[in-house]
């Protein structure tokens, strides 16, 4: 069954607004070569109040409060993610999204690494837009960097 022009748009504007999403997540969890830490208030924002941000298989975090609690901390000192090929699949109220992801950082045990990974994401619209349900990182590689990072700005 052919879709109409409206809803056409509306899935394109759907898929804006979730790229546009991610395109926040980054930046909030981005972080060290600015001088800045991680926002965990800006990336609880970004997700509905029982949403879940993990690192498959190992560490989960369940809701907004912990995953505030967690980046506000500052885990990783150093971090520059750059994601592409993003493949979003909308059903009405509910959308999956994967991104692949390539990050410079520093990772919990103060090394520089190359971080290369998947992004599948769970999302939900809401009366303020859509929200993560939930983000899920699974590692493809790591690989150290042991030049280090040499950052253009001071504090980094």
């Amino acid at each position: 069954m052919a879709r109409s022009v409206e809803e056409r748009l509306k899935q394109l504007e759907d898929v804006r607004e979730i790229n546009e999403l991610k395109a926040h997540y980054c930046n909030a969890v981005d972080c060290g070569w600015d001088g800045l830490t991680q926002d965990g208030d800006r990336m609880a924002e970004l997700f509905v109040a029982d949403g879940a941000w993990e690192a498959v298989p190992s560490f989960r975090l369940d809701g907004r409060e912990a995953i505030r609690e967690f980046f506000n901390s500052n885990p990783f000192p150093f971090g520059f993610h750059g994601v592409t090929n993003p493949l979003i699949k909308i059903e009405g109220d509910y959308a999956t999204g994967q991104w692949h992801m390539l990050c410079p950082c520093v990772n919990a045990d103060k090394e520089s690494i190359w971080f290369g990974g998947i992004y599948t994401d769970e999302f939900v619209r809401t009366a303020d837009g859509w929200r993560f349900k939930r983000v899920a990182v699974s590692a493809a590689f790591t690989s150290k960097h042991p030049q280090g990072w040499e950052c253009s700005q001071a504090g980094a």
